[in-house]
């Protein structure tokens, strides 16, 4: 359907709102599924790029029924990329693999060897709550993504527009220009016809058009156009 707004228009002003809101949504969602993307990027290369070592392990501790393994990365792994306060990391691991790494002194750990702290180990154990999160996050921004486009002519108010003329029927198509001052040209599809008034549908936005005791030959679901002053 082919459109002719101008920028002036309360049409354009109040239409920019509504795609606005779909903007912001879709932002969010960006946002709120970057960090578990990256995340996802980082152990796609790793499984492609990562290289075995064997890290020596320097703790570990047993916590709510809860198994951690310290360790440290060699020096041909880490070089001079990190700090020596830096070579330590702490993983969540099974009870045996604790117990195996503690025994022997030493783990074996899958490591990018350009970014030493993106490691897998195996026996590690990976919650599932920020995946959780994330998605019960994307749920509800669709969920209300999708209530903002459902009910945006609701959430928006209408125009009124008081014809001086006759409604005339016209070709398909949107229109709402502004003519000088009040004075507007209005074109739409009919949503509903009264005595003393026409509802058109202008590009997803109604505007009521008061006949003011001008006449309407144009039927239900019809392309309408008429020219009157703009009220609300």
């Amino acid at each position: 359907m082919s459109s002719s707004m101008s920028s002036s228009t309360p049409e354009r002003r109040a239409g920019g709102g509504g795609r606005l809101g779909l903007l912001l949504v879709a932002v969010v969602l960006l946002m709120v599924n970057l960090p578990l993307a990256h995340s996802t990027w980082l152990r796609w290369q790793l499984e492609r790029s990562g290289v075995e070592v064997t890290a020596r392990v320097v703790a570990d501790t047993v916590q709510d029924g809860r198994s951690y393994v310290g360790f440290e990365l060699p020096d041909d792994v880490a070089g001079e990329q990190l700090d020596d306060d830096d070579r330590g990391w702490t993983v969540e691991v099974t009870e045996d693999v604790r117990e195996q790494a503690v025994a022997a002194g030493e783990i074996e750990v899958r490591v990018l060897p350009e970014r030493p702290s993106s490691y897998s180990v195996e026996g590690e154990v990976r919650g599932s709550g920020a995946l959780v999160v994330t998605l019960v996050a994307d749920l509800l921004l669709l969920a209300g993504g999708l209530l903002l486009w459902r009910y945006r002519q609701r959430i928006r108010p209408e125009l009124r527009l008081v014809a001086h003329g006759d409604v005339e029927r016209c070709p398909p198509g949107a229109v709402l220009d502004r003519l000088e001052g009040d004075e507007y040209v209005v074109a739409g599809e009919v949503e509903s016809i009264a005595d003393d008034r026409v509802v058109l549908q202008v590009a997803g936005r109604r505007v009521v058009v008061e006949l003011a005791g001008h006449h309407n030959p144009v039927g239900h679901q019809q392309s309408a156009r008429v020219r009157g002053r703009m009220v609300g």
